[in-house]
């Protein structure tokens, strides 16, 4: 499973917004599902930068990333931009209407919001279009399992990640998906990968609970109090 621009930010983010990359590397590796790469220093370094917009081979999209020191001095320290909700950066990593960053500095807590203020109208009308809450992945309902409080609790996962939607393309209902709040978060957690294949992945799961073969015909009997026969 590659290593993916989302977990350099909850690295980075874990460890107090910046640090060398040796550091940010250990982070990663702990936080990102294996298989990793077999160099992970060199991809992370390269997602790094191609975030980074004071970097050559900067991709354009989402700046969220800047040298300490600056680029040219390689040195190696990377922090998250201090403003991403700069212009430019108006595009949160993570889908979903909102996603909150927490990272110690000292004494002081660094709270930044990353909000898609502009997509909420889309997911307030892609919510409404539903007709049941289930989730598309795993079938669970949130009102089955907490009654009346988890009653029309689903989050809107967007197919096409927010970071690689290109400037201007519109985004349909169609390319949002209806998922409890696991499932979109193991989907964030292991590369972005698809609806269908984390699907296809709880249906390969064994039961959760295994029920021993009954002789056909078996019936419940009642029970006999102790004495008789």
């Amino acid at each position: 499973m590659p290593i993916s621009v989302a977990h350099i930010v909850e690295a980075l983010s874990s460890i107090g917004g910046s640090g060398h990359l040796d550091e940010i590397v250990a982070k990663v590796v702990e936080i990102a599902p294996r298989p990793h790469p077999e160099d992970p220093g060199a991809s992370i370094r390269a997602r790094i930068q191609e975030r980074c917009r004071g970097a050559r081979s900067f991709k354009g999209g989402v700046d969220l990333f800047e040298s300490v020191f600056g680029v040219d001095q390689r040195k190696g320290v990377w922090r998250l931009k201090s403003d991403p909700l700069a212009p430019g950066n108006h595009d949160s990593l993570l889908d979903g209407a909102e996603a909150d960053i927490e990272a110690e500095e000292g004494r002081a807590t660094l709270r930044i919001h990353l909000r898609r203020e502009r997509s909420r109208k889309l997911i307030e009308a892609f919510k409404a279009s539903l007709t049941n809450f289930s989730c598309e992945a795993c079938g669970q309902d949130m009102e089955a399992v907490y009654g009346e409080l988890g009653a029309g609790y689903i989050e809107a996962h967007h197919k096409v990640p927010v970071a690689l939607i290109e400037e201007g393309e519109k985004t349909r209902l169609s390319d949002l998906a209806a998922l409890c709040a696991n499932c979109h978060r193991i989907i964030h957690r292991n590369g972005l990968m698809s609806v269908e294949a984390l699907t296809a992945h709880i249906d390969r799961r064994p039961p959760r609970y295994a029920f021993a073969a009954e002789p056909e015909g078996a019936r419940w009997a009642p029970s006999i109090p102790e004495g008789e026969d």
